[in-house]
């Protein structure tokens, strides 16, 4: 009797990737002692693959690319990094926009696992359990970027060890007061291991007070909740998470009355194509988006070519003194 089992199934049993299994399928090259590993399993179970499981097999040199949104400095730079490194390899990216839409995010890694796609990078904002079951039920490769999935290929930025760093550098200037601008929590990257560093940073560097508040990654809402603290109090420091955080938090300052960074100093994560343009020059930390886009691509083209890898991957940080900090007196 056929059980119903998939090359995920066959893979697992085996040891192997799932591209090795899809491989042996369509006679491709396997070395003999995987390939009896695989047959022997195959025998056993009674796996027949079906005519569409052959038909994925098949390489069609492009990879299938999920992103968050197309209007981001930050993800621009990503997509454009992992095409040129795809390119040069001899593939085509295949980019689905989800507009930071969760849902959209999921059906677009299904529709892509529905085509004849060699892999699907994902560009997640955010993790459920949805991820983890669509990506095992997928006969070929998935790797995650921004987001740790846990037992899935990841890369990701060093984002605890940069809040920490945030956080180090306003204790060390003596802010006593802080006002950090996150995200939704559900963003565990952004709105959380980021986030969790700040708080360790400032705890050990002697923070008396860290405020934190929600946003997104736009203008509007950024200046909201910046606005509704400024109108009660003047914190010593605000921390954007984002580059738009840090576009809101600088009009909002000035819109008060107050100076940066005499009144009130400012740190943020990003700023990449806006730091130049700000007055003063923001202090910021900042990731690398094209070795980010890059690490992916050669990732998921390793794992195609059944080449080990390692299953989690971190991005460094870099820390920029700019002029928008002042040491405050005690």
């Amino acid at each position: 009797m056929k059980k119903n089992l998939t090359i995920q199934d066959i893979a697992e049993a085996a040891g192997v990737a799932k591209s090795t299994v899809s491989r042996y399928l369509n006679n491709g090259a396997v070395k003999e002692s995987t390939k009896k590993r695989i047959k022997e399993i195959i025998e056993e179970v009674n796996y027949e693959p079906n005519a569409f499981a052959r038909l994925k097999a098949k390489k069609s040199n492009i990879i299938g690319v999920v992103a968050p949104c197309l209007d981001s400095t930050v993800t621009s730079m990503v997509l454009m990094s992992l095409d040129e490194t795809l390119k040069k390899a001899g593939y085509t990216s295949l980019i689905l926009n989800t507009n930071h839409d969760i849902e959209e995010e999921l059906k677009d890694i299904e529709r892509l696992g529905n085509m004849n796609v060699d892999g699907i990078i994902v560009n997640a904002t955010k993790i459920c359990n949805r991820h983890f079951e669509i990506a095992n039920q997928l006969d070929i490769p998935v790797v995650f970027l921004a987001q740790h999935f846990e037992n899935q290929i990841s890369i990701i930025n060093e984002d605890y060890l940069a809040g920490y760093k945030a956080g180090e550098v306003a204790g060390n200037l003596n802010n006593k007061d802080v006002l950090c601008v996150s995200v939704d929590p559900d963003d565990v990257a952004i709105g959380v291991e980021r986030l969790n560093g700040i708080l360790a940073g400032c705890k050990d560097f002697g923070v008396d007070h860290v405020e934190v508040v929600r946003s997104d990654f736009g203008n509007i809402k950024s200046y909201r909740v910046i606005d509704e603290v400024l109108s009660k109090k003047k914190p010593d420091l605000i921390l954007c998470s984002t580059t738009r955080q840090l576009l809101a938090a600088y009009k909002c300052i000035r819109d008060h009355g107050y100076k940066i960074p005499d009144d009130i100093s400012v740190i943020a994560f990003g700023g990449y194509d806006v730091v130049d343009l700000l007055e003063p020059l923001p202090t910021t930390i900042q990731f690398n988006p094209k070795e980010l886009g890059q690490v992916a691509a050669t990732t998921i083209l390793d794992v195609i070519d059944d080449k080990e890898v390692v299953q989690l991957q971190c991005i460094p940080f870099v820390f920029l003194e700019g002029a928008s900090v002042k040491r405050r007196e005690s």
